[in-house]
């Protein structure tokens, strides 16, 4: 079944809605009943061995620009063998809703097990 993600923007935020069509319909859908400007994307291929996982970290980390003092939240699951400083190595230099990550900071880590 295709997947498609809008990424919608107005009031200076972004919304997100995940719709079960392809990119075609999803913008027909965006371009009819969104307010602002959006985005569609589609998904093009999918990977990994599994979608069942014995166990993985809950995280919940806080992204920061020291520089603009701007800041945004983040809440993923990540792989259970994954330290907190390899997820932030990933993090940094990246520009996560419009936030230019120079710092990162966690505000939960829970293991979770199946």
């Amino acid at each position: 079944m295709s997947k498609s993600l809008v990424i919608n923007r107005f009031s200076g935020k972004n919304h997100s809605i995940t719709l079960p069509c392809d990119d075609t319909v999803a913008a027909t859908f965006a371009s009819a009943v969104l307010d602002g400007e959006f985005a569609v994307y589609s998904l093009a291929t999918t990977s990994g061995a599994s979608d069942v996982e014995t166990s993985y970290k809950d995280m919940q980390i806080m992204v920061k620009n020291s520089t603009t003092a701007e800041k945004t939240y983040l809440n993923i699951k990540v792989k259970a063998n994954k330290s907190e400083e390899d997820v932030f190595a990933v993090l940094i230099g990246m520009t996560i809703n419009g936030v230019v990550v120079d710092e990162a900071f966690v505000i939960s880590n829970r293991l979770i097990t199946a």
